[in-house]
């Protein structure tokens, strides 16, 4: 549990330094982008702030697996930067997704991959 609390603490530090450009809505990363069979991984979303954004999705979608949850989002006050941890992943190659819906109907959303390798033979 400290470990991934200091992971958390490090994340937030690492993301409390970074700057998004003002014409990015959403921007993911998976950390590690490769891991073992049974591994974790890290999902990191910044989403800037925008009056109009209203749910933030996030997807990991892969051969035999599949994950996703949604979390309410209070426009410009929301926060920033959300992290998910992704646990016991099955070997595969997996597309990691994040959307974020809006009031007004539309979308943005990013996407990143993540590597798990090993496993059942």
């Amino acid at each position: 549990m400290k470990r991934y609390f200091g992971l958390a603490v490090a994340a937030g530090l690492l993301v409390g330094s970074m700057q998004m450009s003002a014409d990015e809505a959403i921007s993911i990363t998976v950390r590690p982008s490769v891991t073992s069979f049974r591994g974790s991984a890290l999902l990191r979303v910044l989403v800037s702030r925008n009056e109009n954004n209203r749910m933030l999705v996030w997807e990991v979608d892969g051969p035999s697996y599949y994950r996703s949850s949604s979390i309410t989002l209070d426009g410009a006050a929301a926060a920033r930067s959300y992290f998910f941890m992704m646990k016991e992943l099955p070997a595969g190659d997996f597309v990691v997704r994040a959307t974020v819906k809006r009031n007004d109907s539309s979308t943005a959303s990013d996407r990143s991959s993540i590597k798990v390798v090993g496993g059942p033979s």
